[in-house]
């Protein structure tokens, strides 16, 4: 009985380390010429990402070859969004819709936003409130209508067939909305840059709740929101620039609980929930975190040493995740891939800069995403 005990055992470790035995292949990359910090859309045979110099793309997912490109002459950090045969992005403060056969132009929108909105009037970061505003707003899409923030305060909804703006929301002082919005319920969830949250009833056309998401401003940019949002059952979870990580609750926005890193990292990754478990990543604790949702207890974390801005992929017993140097973006970019369930490390992939594009799934077992360097790349995951 012992002997079967023991072979049994070591049967069950080898499936154990055959399980976490995968690495990282590339498949393709292509090189845009410009630094990339926007997230990959992909959707059908194509993704499609523009680059910080302005150029919009539509690429084989397959092959890596262009299909088409669109320039908009400003920079491109929004990630895209595809509605039936459009894709729509932000670029410059300026919003466009392009058909997705051939990247002809459908409709855009153009802000106009007015520099004294910006935070630092000296400035080499074009179209940044600051150094580190690398971030901006994604859109979503609900019933015919895309919803969108701006940098002048605003969440638009707009009909994504004509370009028209059926819905015109201020933020308060008209704080810059980085963050992207959530509709759930017929309930838009936004937050802005001077940490409030807004949950906008989209059938009374009227506000149910604000919340600011702190007491005192630590410095100047402490607590804004600049990430996306997850709702499980009744809770709201988001990220911000400090160290805590926020739950409200939907009815009301009272805070139900709050987790704050020892480190007094930023916590502002883009959060993911999957089977029960809320997963996010932190900046300069350099950490991506595993949470209990509904009490907030840690259930582990695994630090990469670098930032973590994006949003992290999940996959069965995996998690996959981007990180960069936000001080020192030439510096490498590391991919990681965890077993899910404890955090462990299973592999890596290093490129030459940071990554500050969310990857994708193209496949079960290939992901894409984008570099500093300016090349979109693609990686198997191998057995």
């Amino acid at each position: 009985m012992i002997k079967r005990l023991v072979i049994f055992s070591l049967l069950m470790s080898l499936v154990f380390l055959n399980s976490e035995a995968q690495t990282f292949k590339e498949k393709w990359e292509l090189n845009l010429g410009s630094n990339i910090l926007a997230s990959p859309e992909v959707s059908g045979q194509f993704i499609y990402v523009g680059t910080e110099n302005g150029i919009f793309y539509s690429i084989d997912k397959e092959l890596g070859n262009i299909k088409w490109k669109f320039d908009t002459k400003g920079n491109i950090q929004s990630k895209a969004l595809v509605v039936e045969n459009l894709v729509f992005f932000e670029s410059a403060n300026i919003f466009y819709a392009l058909d997705t056969t051939n990247g002809k132009l459908i409709w855009k929108i153009d802000r106009k936003i007015a520099p004294e909105i910006f935070e630092f009037k000296e400035r080499k970061w074009i179209y940044k409130l600051d150094p580190y505003d690398d971030i901006r707003s994604t859109p979503c899409y609900f019933k015919g209508i895309i919803y969108i923030g701006t940098t002048d305060g605003k969440v638009l909804g707009i009909n994504s067939k004509n370009g028209t703006i059926v819905l015109d929301l201020n933020t308060n002082n008209n704080s810059p909305v980085r963050s992207s919005p959530l509709v759930k319920d017929d309930i838009i969830y936004f937050g802005d840059w001077n940490g409030v949250i807004y949950a906008y009833n989209l059938k009374d056309n009227a506000f149910n709740w604000k919340k600011k998401t702190y007491r005192n401003k630590e410095y100047i940019t402490f607590g804004c929101i600049a990430s996306g949002f997850v709702i499980k059952d009744s809770l709201l979870i988001f990220g911000a620039r400090n160290q805590i990580l926020n739950t409200l609750h939907i009815k009301d926005g009272q805070k139900e609980w709050t987790f704050s890193d020892k480190d007094n990292g930023w916590i502002i990754g883009n959060p993911i929930i999957f089977n029960d478990t809320l997963y996010i990543g932190g900046s300069d604790n350099f950490s991506m975190y595993a949470i209990e949702p509904w009490h907030g207890q840690m259930l582990w974390k695994h630090n990469g040493g670098k930032n973590i801005y994006t949003k992290p992929l999940i996959k069965d017993n995996w998690l996959i995740y981007t990180s960069g140097n936000a001080y020192k973006y030439e510096a490498t970019g590391i991919v990681y891939l965890l077993n899910r369930k404890n955090g462990s490390e299973i592999t890596t992939f290093e490129t030459p800069n940071g990554i500050f594009s969310s990857p994708a799934f193209i496949k079960e077992d290939e992901i894409v995403f984008g570099c500093y360097d300016g090349k979109i790349r693609v990686l198997k995951i191998l057995n």
